[in-house]
């Protein structure tokens, strides 16, 4: 198991449990005791969990986790899903795409796709696109969060208001039929919701660990879904009451 990935696995037992010992999370993913102090040293300097003597505890549930650690989490359910969305993308289209770490999976797959137009505020995604000659790459620009190397704020929504979309591909922090679909930075998420409303159709690019998760504020309703992209990890009941909903589901 990769670093973040194991991180990122810490960070949700502790959001389940409330606090961990040093040993025990020795004991759970099968590795030393000073790998494990490393993790929490690392979690703890980027304000993802509280240390404390002998374990740490977590902090409120919603808390950001950065890009590094997300783009490391969950990889084969990602590049899978991002297989199955690219399949939805024809020459022509006009993206919209997110920061998430599943999109940047999604850029990979679609960058071979001629006169396809990508508009994205991730810095990351940008650079997918760099080199692909029959690709039309925009930046919105904007100010730069390091935490998710995305571009937010005024400069960037107003960009977005310019273009129209076929398709907005983005992911999320959690995704439930109550709470919709949140995420946990208010500036991402109003750019989000900027790209939702200049976009003809919503695709959800979702792995299975998110459902029933929110986020700090929600960008999208259960209505606004025209596809949710999901692994085949999903609880049958989630994905029957999904459909039930009237949710589409690939």
């Amino acid at each position: 198991m990769l670093a973040g990935e194991r991180r990122n696995q810490i960070l949700r037992l502790l959001n389940s449990n409330g606090n961990m010992t040093v040993a025990e999370l020795s004991g759970v993913f099968g590795v030393t005791t000073e790998t494990i102090r490393r993790d929490l040293d690392v979690l703890d300097k980027e304000s993802l969990l509280k240390r404390i003597h002998g374990g740490a505890v977590a902090l409120h549930h919603r808390q950001e986790v950065s890009f590094d650690v997300r783009r490391e989490t969950n990889t084969k359910e990602k590049r899978n899903i991002a297989l199955k969305a690219a399949q939805l993308v024809e020459s022509g289209d006009t993206l919209f795409l997110d920061i998430s770490s599943t999109a940047v999976y999604f850029a990979k797959e679609i960058s071979t796709i001629k006169d396809i137009t990508v508009i994205t505020n991730s810095v990351v995604i940008a650079l997918e696109f760099i080199n692909k000659k029959d690709v039309t790459l925009i930046s919105t620009g904007g100010i730069l969060r390091p935490n998710s190397y995305s571009l937010v704020g005024p400069l960037a929504n107003n960009a977005i208001k310019n273009y129209r979309a076929d398709k907005f591909f983005c992911s999320c922090r959690g995704f439930s039929l109550q709470y919709g679909v949140s995420d946990s930075n208010e500036l991402e998420n109003e750019v989000k919701k900027t790209m939702m409303n200049q976009s003809s159709k919503l695709f959800l690019l979702l792995d299975h660990t998110k459902i029933g998760e929110t986020g700090l504020a929600q960008f999208a309703s259960p209505d606004d879904i025209d596809i949710l992209i999901c692994d085949d990890g999903i609880a049958e009941k989630d994905a029957r009451d999904m459909k039930q909903a009237g949710i589409n589901i690939l």
